[in-house]
């Protein structure tokens, strides 16, 4: 990745704001058409200076100026808001201001986001979309995803893995817009031959980010719409024994070429399955370790969002047989207090406490998808993408991706619950 000055990097986030504020006026009645705009405009700004901080906090702010001022109170919602805002206070009056910042957007700004879009008026008309805005919102998406892999690879050369400034890039935005291919199926708004073309370019990307955690994701997404395509649920059956023989010949070839001919080395290659932890069992080591020697308020409440380890005794042993003796990692542990685990994270920020507030938040994401009469295809879909975005946070943090896809997971939550008050409603008339 090209190194650019500070001048020019201030000049792409102007114009990420400017573009993103120009966005939201012009679609200030079509929001899911703002946010494909400022979602492309973000990543593109995260692809052109090589690093996230500044554009992803960028994005953050742009997205809650862009969903308006709640409307209803939720207080499970509440509680959690409160939760972050406290150790984001502390975090920013009593220790680093830098730090506490990171931990909130990186790490916990996906919930902020998801509980103030479940949190406003569910009649808001400027979040009504029909399928020109889904097909508007996924092509972007898709477009702007190849156009980074291009780049990447004019850079780096044909086939390296997408990524900016050693974070990954490609795929960021493919496993959001999976949700909208996939709800937009089972609501007969796309046709089957569209939703295939779509998933395939996702796969690929997805393949081509090396990013175990999105693949993951992506697979529990689609292996839902995979499905309903294969029984031909919108269209009652009527092809569904052709396209399963057509897709049992095509499984068929891929396991002959991939994994009898080829020995399965282009799959371990593609998915990184030959790769380990790497430094990420540094880290994991380090927090166990940590934790255990930690006094038990820590151990309750965690460091804090801007908090360090350095006060634990024998600190510098932990760091140093987590390091396994090498400088490099010595240095990083010595410094580091936000980790690629993401439940290793937010047990050394939160303590005990945040792991159970977490888990928490996923059970009613959960419940709330489930407590929804009818529209059993979207429910499970929308489940998979929670558990995927729960069992990828092993291998990920919630940095570059999960505010878009978690957006837009309560945005079609919102849509089933407004569709089954429409349904009472008529039976009441």
């Amino acid at each position: 990745m090209f190194v650019i000055g500070e001048k020019i990097s201030m000049i792409i986030y102007l114009i990420q704001i400017m573009i993103s504020l120009a966005a939201l006026w012009h679609y200030r009645d079509k929001r899911i058409r703002y946010l494909t705009i400022a979602t492309a405009v973000y990543f593109m700004a995260y692809f052109a200076t090589g690093e996230f901080d500044v554009s992803l906090s960028l994005y953050f702010v742009l997205l809650l100026i862009g969903m308006g001022v709640p409307q209803k109170v939720d207080m499970a919602g509440l509680c959690l808001i409160f939760w972050i805002a406290a150790y984001t206070i502390v975090g920013a009056v009593f220790q680093n201001l830098f730090s506490t910042v990171t931990a909130l957007i990186t790490r916990f700004g996906y919930i902020i986001i998801f509980i103030c879009m479940l949190m406003e008026k569910k009649s808001d008309p400027s979040w009504n979309a029909d399928a020109d805005d889904y097909r508007f919102l996924v092509r972007t998406g898709l477009i702007t995803e190849l156009v980074i892999i291009a780049l990447v690879w004019m850079q780096n050369g044909v086939g390296s893995r997408v990524v900016a400034g050693n974070q990954p890039i490609g795929a960021g935005i493919v496993i959001g817009l999976t949700v909208v291919v996939g709800w937009c199926y089972l609501k007969k708004m796309f046709p089957a031959w569209e939703v295939v073309m779509y998933s395939s370019i996702s796969v690929v990307v997805t393949v081509l980010s090396g990013t175990r955690g999105y693949m993951v994701i992506i697979a529990l997404t689609l292996a839902v719409v995979v499905v309903a395509y294969l029984l031909d649920l919108p269209e009652n059956g009527e092809k569904a024994f052709l396209r399963i023989g057509a897709c049992c010949l095509i499984a068929a070839a891929v396991i002959i070429c991939f994994f009898v001919i080829d020995r399965g080395e282009t799959i371990i290659r593609l998915l990184r399955l030959d790769e380990g932890l790497g430094y990420r069992e540094n880290e994991n080591i380090f927090v166990k370790e940590i934790m255990q020697r930690a006094p038990w308020y820590n151990q309750l409440l965690g460091f804090g969002f801007g908090g360090d380890a350095s006060h634990v005794n024998g600190f510098l042993d932990v760091v140093g047989q987590a390091s396994w003796n090498r400088g490099f990692m010595f240095y990083r542990l010595l410094t580091q207090t936000i980790f690629h685990n993401y439940w290793y994270t937010v047990l050394f920020k939160t303590g005990i406490v945040g792991m159970v507030m977490i888990i928490t938040f996923y059970g009613l994401m959960l419940r709330r998808i489930f407590c929804v009469k009818g529209q059993k295809w979207e429910k499970w879909m929308l489940s998979m993408v929670v558990i995927g975005n729960i069992v990828s946070l092993t291998f990920r943090i919630t940095a570059t991706c999960s505010i878009f896809e978690m957006l837009l997971a309560a945005y079609f939550i919102r849509q089933m619950e407004n569709e089954q008050i429409k349904k009472m409603e008529r039976k009441t008339e």
